[in-house]
């Protein structure tokens, strides 16, 4: 497509378990109090091994909170609640935390769970940031007198579409005349495809979506292939995939795949091999390493849960800059912790925190998933991998960074 075309899109882009831990708190609450936050995961259904990461991951957070001494010396209290995967049900949980007094939480994680959120947590004024919701209508979501109360630590889709059509598109990857979309049916799915669609210059032919659940995906197939595509953009979160692409494996169509980021992981299908994937460039930062080296009962982190550690963290440092644990002091500060100045704090330093912070310095997280230099509506322009499954193992071909999207698609 046309560059000016994407100019135009980028421009728009622009449980269970209570853990107790020591953080400081301000405002109406007092020093003999904890200061409450929530986590929504899925820690059961098939994101289970997601949400469980997640989880681990943010009361990973809290402890180094609290062994920090806790948020301006008030101790942290996490309360993690399982979403079941659903609106309705993460819905009912979120409306618990809140009866029990949080200022924040980490969640959710699929994005029809923060799309439904944003705006109760703008009108109770909670802090929600997201550790995997990347809707773009999220951008604009959670606001309320001025305030932003949603944020997120991973790009809009607009970003990761743009990625995905890149190696589509590109003869230096796929290089497809003819691509057919293939999407979970819900709101990621729906709004990522989309975004594809105004961003590849390869000719759509199909554009599908698929229930995870479903008995067979023999017909979901058949609309796929039905116009012959040279390539299969697949969007879908890792867990949900399998049923659809092991019947893939067992048919003869025969075409190279992309997926969204994050399905690169565990054991690989011998029919993976020669799929690319447009993946967040968030693994392998020294505070991922930091974190790595943290978690007991953890060897390799699943999708987005080093985002988690992250999401809590930069709410605490909010917390501690602005002397007051509560949700309007949290959404007005957040960015300002997180923005690409100051002195450079990263995994496990909230001592450094809080000295930085009562010597009236600047901070910069500098996060396990990456910067987390979060724009004005709260959320990262961050970089990407375009890697491919190669003799069964995940080859990085060509990072993509921010550059590439402020730039309007090229670097």
């Amino acid at each position: 497509m046309a560059m000016d075309s994407r100019r135009s899109i980028l421009k728009k882009m622009v449980g269970s378990g209570v853990l107790g831990v020591s953080s400081g708190c301000l405002g109406s609450v007092s020093q003999d109090e904890t200061v409450q936050f929530g986590a929504l995961f899925p820690l059961s259904g098939s994101l289970e091994g997601l949400g469980t990461h997640g989880k681990l991951a943010t009361e990973q957070a809290v402890t180094d909170i609290n062994d920090a001494g806790g948020i301006n010396g008030t101790e942290v209290e996490l309360t993690a609640l399982d979403t079941e995967g659903n609106v309705e049900t993460a819905t009912e949980q979120y409306q618990s935390l809140v009866e029990q007094g949080i200022v924040g939480f980490v969640g959710g994680l699929i994005s029809d769970v923060s799309i439904a959120l944003a705006p109760k947590a703008a009108s109770d004024a909670v802090m929600e940031v997201s550790p995997a919701s990347t809707a773009p209508q999220l951008s604009t979501a959670g606001r309320a007198d001025g305030v932003k109360y949603f944020g997120r630590v991973v790009p809009s889709d607009g970003a990761q579409a743009a990625v995905m059509a890149k190696a589509i598109d590109d003869p230096m990857h796929v290089g497809a005349d003819s691509v057919a979309l293939l999407s979970i049916d819900n709101s990621f799915g729906a709004g990522l495809a989309e975004a594809q669609t105004e961003f590849l210059d390869s000719e759509v032919v199909a554009d599908v979506r698929f229930d995870p659940s479903a008995d067979s995906f023999d017909d979901v197939l058949g609309a796929v292939f039905e116009n012959e595509p040279d390539a299969v953009g697949f969007t879908c979160a890792a867990g949900q995939e399998r049923g659809v692409l092991d019947a893939y494996g067992r048919s003869d169509y025969d075409v190279p795949w992309v997926f969204s980021s994050g399905m690169f992981g565990g054991d690989l299908p011998s029919y993976y091999e020669g799929f690319y994937s447009a993946s967040f460039s968030a693994g392998r930062t020294d505070g991922y390493f930091d974190l790595v080296r943290r978690f007991s009962d953890i060897d390799q982190p699943a999708a987005y849960a080093v985002n988690a550690y992250d999401a809590m963290f930069l709410m605490a440092s909010a917390a501690e800059k602005a002397g007051e644990s509560s949700g309007p002091a949290i959404a007005e500060t957040i960015q300002s912790v997180s923005a690409g100045s100051g002195h450079t704090v990263s995994v496990g330093d909230f001592d450094r925190v809080r000295t930085l912070t009562e010597a009236g310095r600047d901070i910069n997280y500098q996060g396990a998933s990456g910067s987390v230099d979060l724009t004005d509506d709260l959320e990262p322009l961050g970089s990407y991998l375009i890697e491919r499954i190669t003799d069964g193992t995940v080859e990085s071909l060509e990072l993509i960074q921010p550059q590439f999207f402020e730039s309007g698609g090229g670097q």
